[in-house]
């Protein structure tokens, strides 16, 4: 089987998927990407090598595929290439976080482009599939985002099969500028969706030089992960920028020059972050996870930022629940109300490293498949069936146990 994989980012489910796919026999694998020299300068190229072919997205990919390469079927995790570059597809979507969409209205742009590639979503479409993380995923996909529900099967997500199995740390050392093998480590990974992640309760330029200052008191270090530079404005780039140089035990990531977030997962001993989908990759791991409340009230009007092409707009959202799938209150660890009560979790997260593992094993149990180490068999499976053109057989999770207050 040929599999070609478009990827906005090559990194989380895609490639976990690349992965499994790599260790099965007859299968050859291109990904198209816009910075493959990037993606091999990061330590998960060099550490989990792959047999597949990086290649650099150019505009006749998108009518062509990969001159040669006849594909089976294109993987894509957010965006399409502009015509169809195999005869089926699968949607791997890049995260499944607590914000919207709140309507089908939301995903014109891809639903469009799928009438145009794959044929409409909103029909049974033997050519397409879309994966979803777990039950509430296919509700709201269904019901609000307009899938029709023959499309949309319950797969879980392909990276907690690697990341509920921890690394050797000493292999990641190489790739940071501090100790990550015998020393705490904190992730800090918010979404940008919000603007400020504690404009609510101060200044950034303030409160997260407080927060890296109380962590490197406490001997652990911080990797400050943002999302894409460019969706920062030049002020608050030059802020962080000033602040992971004044502090040894900080380094800055944003996701455009360091796409991978693999091994931050894997060396983080706790995250943080206001709801920022990356937090239901973490709980694979069972480390504590600290949520932001990202809002000042629930209830009250903000500004939503958004990323188009004519770059970062901000609109004005009439609540937080009105782009809340999930409510924040369902989560897999601590919440977060205040900022003295987020230093008193980052001392709870570095002094019981189990102090979440429960809240997040359940979370999973509930949206996720529970994280059971089969979610690649069930994609796999889905692939297999749409390039064979039959029904799949996916076999149901079984949740892992979550213990009981009683327990000892």
């Amino acid at each position: 089987m040929n599999v070609l994989i478009w990827a906005t980012t090559f990194g989380a489910d895609l490639w976990s998927f690349a992965k499994y796919l790599d260790q099965q026999p007859g299968v050859t694998i291109k990904v198209v990407m816009d910075d493959p020299e990037r993606f091999r300068r990061q330590g998960v190229h060099d550490l989990f090598p792959l047999d597949v072919d990086l290649v650099k997205r150019r505009f006749w990919h998108h009518a062509l595929g990969v001159p040669g390469f006849d594909a089976d079927i294109t993987i894509m995790d957010n965006r399409t290439p502009f015509l169809r570059t195999a005869p089926k597809a699968l949607m791997l979507w890049h995260g499944f976080g607590w914000k919207g969409p709140d309507s089908e209205d939301d995903l014109w742009w891809l639903h469009r482009s799928l009438r145009r590639t794959w044929g409409d979503a909103r029909a049974p479409n033997s050519d397409f599939a879309w994966q979803c993380f777990g039950p509430w995923d296919q509700k709201h996909r269904t019901e609000v985002t307009g899938l029709h529900p023959n499309n949309c099967h319950l797969l879980g997500a392909a990276s907690h099969d690697d990341l509920r199995t921890p690394i050797d740390r000493t292999r990641a050392q190489p790739y940071y500028p501090f100790d990550v093998a015998t020393t705490p480590t904190v992730l800090v990974a918010p979404t940008w969706h919000y603007g400020e992640v504690f404009e609510h309760w101060g200044t950034d330029a303030d409160l997260l030089d407080r927060l890296v200052r109380h962590v490197g008191q406490r001997g652990a270090n911080v990797i400050l992960r943002l999302h894409d530079s460019y969706r920062f404005d030049r002020d608050y780039r030059a802020m962080l920028d000033e602040l992971a140089a004044r502090h040894d035990h900080v380094m800055l990531k944003y996701k455009d020059r360091y796409p991978d977030n693999y091994l931050d997962l894997q060396v983080a001993d706790a995250l943080i972050t206001n709801y920022s989908s990356i937090a239901n990759l973490f709980y694979a791991t069972g480390r504590p996870t600290i949520h932001v409340y990202p809002v000042a009230d629930a209830d009250e009007a903000f500004m939503s930022r958004t990323y188009t092409f004519a770059g970062v707009l901000e609109s004005e959202v009439e609540s937080a629940r009105h782009i809340w799938k999930l409510p924040p209150e369902q989560h897999g660890g601590l919440l977060a109300r205040d900022f003295d009560q987020l230093l008193a979790q980052v001392d709870q997260a570095l002094a019981n490293p189990d102090c979440c593992r429960d809240a997040a094993q359940a979370f999973l149990n509930e949206h996720m498949l529970g994280a059971d180490g089969h979610n690649c068999e069930r994609i796999w499976e889905v692939v297999q069936a749409l390039v064979d053109d039959r029904s799949p057989e996916v076999h149901p999770p079984q949740a892992a146990p979550v213990r009981s207050s009683l327990d000892p």
